[in-house]
């Protein structure tokens, strides 16, 4: 029989982080035509070769703002012209800020609610109504899928995070854009399943990424927490990545990832008061230290 043509996968935040660990592994697997997405094309193009170094055998660096939606229409042109059918879409471009409700810029409000949210919106949006033709595609192409909703059916990722179901103190950007996700993966998986496509949101806990170093932190103690969170994380993005792409195979809906992050879900379940209680006198010794630490410069 002669080879299957390679697969189509769509990574945004393909320049660093978890999305690279995507390609590298999506690389690893092999059968993928990688298009690595990033706002920085440098940082896409990285990704690409180090793909290639690890086994992928072709793939292309796209730059492009995921909040703009005509470049999302203008990639799924260009894209269809050469590909029959998009085989996986993974949503993982985000931004991260730490501020109180009334403090800072409402800009930067916004801007974080824009690429996190309304900027994987867009990508879902625009992307949608192509994987719903591959997926009658694949579910009439026996000799690739002899059945629709197989593991090898199209799928969505999006990637979230447990501040969405644990929203700390001074993330209410970054939390309430991530819980956006969380509700919209929900929806898209009740209307999808039926047409045999695989929607997944993945809840992680901290692990290390660029996200901090490009976030923008209202006080040093909030970035100091992060940073303690992130340093002493058990998990990794390819751990992440790995699991993220395990559950999409099997058509699991939630995914959250490392240890912590999964007792504190639960709890919270049982009892959400009490944890918040916690949380809140935890971040008023927070804020405590930063005024000490204020009076002492």
């Amino acid at each position: 029989m002669p080879p299957s043509p390679p697969r189509l996968a769509i990574i945004t935040g393909a320049g660093s982080g978890l999305g690279r660990e995507f390609c590298q592994q999506l690389a690893r697997a092999g059968g993928w035509h990688l298009i690595a997405v990033d706002v920085d094309l440098v940082d896409a193009e990285a990704t690409i070769a180090a793909a290639r170094q690890v086994g992928a055998a072709s793939g292309e660096a796209i730059q492009l703002d995921v909040t703009d939606a005509a470049g999302w229409l203008a990639l799924r042109d260009r894209l269809q012209r050469d590909w029959p059918q998009l085989d996986l879409l993974v949503n993982n471009a985000g931004v991260c800020m730490s501020a109180e409700v009334g403090d800072g810029d409402l800009a930067a409000w916004r801007h974080v609610i824009e690429v996190n949210y309304l900027g994987l919106l867009a990508g879902c949006h625009v992307m949608t109504p192509w994987l719903k033709a591959s997926a009658t595609i694949a579910a009439n192409d026996s000799s690739r899928h002899p059945q629709p909703a197989t593991p090898h059916s199209p799928a969505i990722i999006n990637i979230a995070s447990v501040t969405a179901f644990l929203p700390a103190p001074a993330m209410g950007a970054y939390a309430s854009s991530k819980a956006a996700v969380v509700a919209l993966s929900e929806a898209m998986y009740a209307e999808l399943r039926p047409h045999g496509i695989h929607v997944t949101v993945v809840a992680s806990g901290f692990f290390r990424t660029r996200l901090l170093e490009r976030g923008t932190f209202t006080l040093r103690r909030h970035r100091a927490q992060a940073e303690y969170l992130t340093r002493t994380a058990k998990i990794d993005a390819a751990s992440v990545a790995r699991e993220s792409l395990a559950a999409s195979r099997h058509g699991r809906l939630y995914v959250v990832t490392g240890r912590r992050a999964r007792w504190l879900w639960r709890i919270k379940r049982l009892a959400p008061r009490i944890l918040f209680r916690i949380i809140a006198r935890r971040y008023q010794r927070i804020i405590i230290r930063s005024e000490e630490d204020s009076s002492d410069d």
